[in-house]
């Protein structure tokens, strides 16, 4: 949701407040709490109202937790609140609920529903035209957009005969924003600049920014750039000047003030202003809620063109720069793109804790014999920030994003597919992100690679990057990092290794368990794999199952499901493992979830070893791994690993050697770094695609005893791995050996 968006229900819940707190039993002690989740304080005023219902325990405080839980995008917490607050009440009061039941469904993309409930409301609202023109708004929100400005005028209309004036402010503003977003300009400024008139006269501050904002973004988004900046810093300076939070609506201001002068040109003055902006983000994050809309993430709407907007004048500004003002510029824009990546993932996982917990970890500079690629995608070009111990520069190819997603996303395609034509863009893609650097690499003697992708460069396999001459990976180690902020830079585990194998080789009940959107995942169609891969190795460790119909239940379903999801050559590589590492291995029926919350509990392992399937989607609600007997959630997988043993012997490495990531989906990659931070492990091995039985029993032979018997490095004994496939005529090609890869800790 963008922040407008986000803006718009937080106008419609607070017209609630304002109709709802009056009448409420101790409206003052209430009020306290709405005053906070009015300013943007929702964490706080999610705690402010638990507090007060343990000695309150009346509908009205369940209501306004419901509320604001509804607010923060927690859906499952608001609704029984809701419903209870609903169930309890009547008249008005009912309708207020009905009406924030109404909100609930439509986020949940039930219009049908919504509609229900925004109809009893008006109902209900009785002579209480306020709240029933918000019940009207809403049904707005859901109609046609054809019919929107028709409804939107007669609203506008009827807002006249609202006789509080702080309530006829907000239904303007409401409305206002609502028009805007039709592009319905005359509805929109007569509402809102009525909006920000009644604000001002009732010294109601924080409306009337509210106001200001909205005219600013009306403004802007007709060209009216000059106008848009006069009233932004309006409102800047009238919000500074007053009391009270409105670290939310900056955060809005300064980032468009950021866009609009640098359209001026006014670098230096843009420059300032983002930076406000993402002072402003880092106080008010945990409020801003975590979802996603029509495919899209809170993260990617609201965050990352701040973010991005920054780093790109930081850069154009480190083009004129010299010296130690231009070291100083990059490392700032390195900063910036670590934020993102902490951004990225607390907006995969929909959670912040364990992302913040990540970066309590020790964070030192570039080690001896490794350098960092950060590949930062803008609009028009892609910039690499490239540090060693020589120090950090940086490189940039025009090169439009569109254009760079399709030479990506293509390319990964093609090994994905095991096709055979693939050599000319792995040669394309190494010219524009590393052979800029070669001579620093070379003369720093640097063995290993740290990339911390960005986009839809994290679906590339940067190991089969190709110089002309040899794969990257057979030159250096390459590891993935989801931020070096987030990752244990400290050397492993230096004694012997006891290791926790699992594997599925043939699935149990866990198969009766797939059913909704993992039944849906399991059943994506496939994309045809090309003959070259089909004729060496028809074995592919995938959850994508035949196309033939499949029963809803009974006994051939189960079979049908066991059949397909077999993994034939688990069963040899969980015993060749055995041999290799000291610990416990668990295969088919003795790998439930039980048995290996137990193992855990021990606090024997340094590494968690799990043959089976895994599958990595666009959000940690779509990701999973199969057990014997249950799937394991990212949040089942955290669980597991809380475990006190855990917590004495933590996971040194965490592989996932049959898992796979959603083709095609920039996002799911993600995914493999979340798994890693759910566990608190310092590494992880997954793979990009479906892998081949037999690649992966070789590899992960060779990677255990490199790092085993041999005393490599995880990103050297990985490497090694991979140099022996390609040794290998028989799978030589990408296809097998460059979906693993190595995300975290590389020692």
């Amino acid at each position: 949701m963008s922040i407008l968006r986000w803006a718009v229900v937080r106008f419609l819940l607070a017209m609630l407040l304002a109709l709802g707190a009056q009448a409420a039993p101790d409206s003052q002690a209430l009020a306290r709490g709405v005053a906070l989740r009015n300013g943007g304080n929702l964490q706080q005023a999610i705690d402010y109202f638990r507090a007060l219902g343990t000695a309150d325990e009346s509908v009205a405080v369940s209501g306004e937790l419901g509320a604001s839980l509804l607010q923060a995008r927690r859906y499952d917490e608001a609704e029984p609140l809701l419903r209870q607050a609903y169930d309890k009440t009547n008249g008005s009061e009912r309708a207020r609920y009905a009406i924030e039941l109404g909100n609930l469904a439509a986020a949940r993309h039930r219009p049908a529903e919504a509609l229900r409930f925004y109809a009893e409301a008006r109902t209900l609202a009785g002579g209480e035209v306020a709240l029933a023109l918000v019940a009207r708004i809403n049904e707005a929100r859901l109609a046609d957009r054809r019919e929107r400005p028709a409804l939107l005028a007669a609203i506008s209309r009827d807002i006249a005969g609202v006789n509080a004036a702080q309530a006829r402010a907000r239904l303007r503003l409401t409305a206002g924003t609502l028009a805007s977003e039709v592009s319905s300009v005359q509805i929109a400024y007569e509402n809102l600049d009525e909006a920000r008139i009644l604000a001002a006269e009732i010294g109601d501050v924080r409306l009337e920014v509210e106001a200001l904002d909205a005219l600013a973004q009306l403004y802007e988004a007709q060209g009216r750039n000059d106008e848009a900046l006069r009233l932004s810093r309006r409102a800047i300076t009238r919000a500074q000047a007053a009391d009270g939070v409105f670290t939310d609506l900056l955060l809005r201001l300064e980032w468009r003030q950021g866009r609009l002068l640098a359209a001026k040109g006014a670098q230096d003055e843009a420059r300032a202003a983002y930076l406000r902006a993402i002072e402003q983000v880092e106080s008010i994050r945990q409020d801003i809620p975590i979802e996603y809309e029509s495919g899209r993430s809170s993260f990617r709407d609201t965050l990352e063109p701040i973010y991005l907007g920054l780093i790109d004048l930081l850069l154009k500004k480190a083009d004129t720069a010299g010296g130690s003002e231009r070291v100083a510029l990059l490392r700032r824009a390195r900063d910036t793109a670590e934020l993102i990546k902490q951004s990225e993932l607390q907006d995969y996982l929909g959670e912040r804790c364990s992302v913040d917990a990540a970066q309590n970890r020790t964070q030192a500079g570039v080690a001896p014999g490794t350098a960092i690629f950060y590949p930062i995608i803008l609009k028009d070009r892609i910039e690499v920030i490239f540090e060693s111990g020589a120090g950090i520069r940086r490189h940039t190819t025009a090169l439009d994003a569109p254009l760079l997603r399709h030479l990506v996303s293509s390319y990964a395609e093609k090994l994905r597919d095991g096709e055979a034509d693939y050599h000319d863009n792995a040669v394309k893609l190494y010219d524009i992100l590393v052979r800029p650097f070669e001579r620093e690499i070379v003369a720093q003697q640097v063995h290993t690679l740290l990339v911390v992708p960005d986009g839809v460069l994290r679906l590339l396999p940067w190991s089969t990057l190709h110089d002309g001459q040899q794969f990257l990976v057979q030159k250096y180690s390459v590891v993935i990092n989801s931020g070096l902020s987030m990752t244990s830079q400290t050397a492993g585990h230096s004694e012997a290794f006891s290791a926790l194998v699992a594997g599925m080789a043939e699935p149990g009940p866990v198969v009766e368990q797939l059913s909704g959107s993992s039944l849906a995942q399991v059943m994506a169609p496939s994309t045809a794999r090309s003959a070259l891969n089909l004729a060496r190795q028809p074995v592919l460790r995938k959850l994508t199952l035949s196309t033939r119909a499949l029963p809803t239940s009974g006994a051939e379903r189960t079979a049908l499901l066991k059949e397909q999801l077999a993994l034939p050559g688990v069963r040899l590589e969980v015993e060749s493992l055995a041999k290799i590492l000291p610990g416990t291995s668990l295969l088919d029926a003795t790998f439930t979830t039980t048995r290996l919350s137990d193992e855990f509990e021990k606090g024997e392992y340094h590494i968690a070893h799990l043959a089976t399937h895994g599958f990595f989607g666009s959000t940690a609600d779509e990701s999973f791994i199969m057990a014997y007997d249950n799937l394991v959630t990212m949040d089942g997988l955290q669980k597991l690993l809380q475990a006190e043993g855990v917590r004495k012997t933590p996971i040194e490495l965490l592989t996932l050697s049959a898992c796979e990531t959603a083709e095609g989906d920039d996002r799911s990659p993600l995914g493999i770094a979340g798994a890693a931070i759910k566990a608190k492990a310092k590494s992880v091995i997954g793979s990009l695609w479906p892998v081949s039985d037999k690649a992966a029993q070789q590899v992960m032979e060779r990677f255990y005893s490199g790092i085993a018997r041999d005393g490599l490095s995880k990103a050297e004994a990985l490497r090694r791995a991979q140099v022996m496939l390609i040794a290998n005529p028989d799978l030589s090609h990408p296809f097998y050996w460059a979906p693993f890869i190595l995300v975290g800790n590389w020692r």
